[in-house]
């Protein structure tokens, strides 16, 4: 199951990858743009690393109208005032593409005052939610790699015990599996 999360801004404030890269380095993540650092985010989608974990992720740039209806996200209308552009991120079961889409939407916020949603839960991120959810998908992260080492180490892995969950993070942890 894939997830989308969308930045909505002013197309004419859209900044390049390496200032996007450059303002996450300065909050203090080992976060870099793999390729094309004076291009901006468009149609090829995205490969980054978060500490070292390489990954890639979909991109998409549109109309904000079109992105809206596309997803039918008429509860977003109220809010868009003089954002002419989105940029969807769309990804799959990555811990280390969640926490690059986070980061990337927190420069977006300060860089162009863009206004983030995530279209799944149709909740609208705020800049100190995106900070507060990070940790959260580096944690998962290093816990993945660590559970990958562990299997790898052993000819028969262990079953795990998979309970009902009930709270965002759970529930977006679930997607991961």
């Amino acid at each position: 199951m894939s997830m989308t999360q969308i930045a909505f801004l002013r197309k004419a404030d859209l900044p390049t990858n390496k200032q996007i890269q450059d303002t996450i380095q300065k909050l203090g993540y080992d976060f870099q743009v793999l390729s094309e650092l004076e291009k901006q985010i468009d149609q090829d989608g995205l490969d980054c690393s978060i500490n070292g974990h390489p990954t890639y992720f979909e991109t998409y740039v549109d109309v904000a109208n079109n992105a809206i209806s596309e997803n039918e996200a008429d509860w977003i209308n109220p809010d868009i005032t003089n954002q002419d552009t989105a940029i969807s991120f769309v990804w799959d079961a990555d811990f280390a593409a969640g926490a690059c889409i986070g980061l990337i939407s927190i420069a977006l916020t300060e860089l162009s005052d863009a206004l983030v949603y995530y279209m799944d839960d149709q909740m609208k991120y705020t800049r100190e939610m995106l900070f507060a959810d990070t940790p959260q998908f580096l944690d998962q992260l290093k816990k993945q790699n660590n559970k990958n080492i562990q299997q790898q180490g052993s000819a028969t892995p262990g079953k795990t015990n998979i309970k009902a969950k009930e709270t965002f993070w759970d529930n977006l942890k679930n997607k991961f599996k």
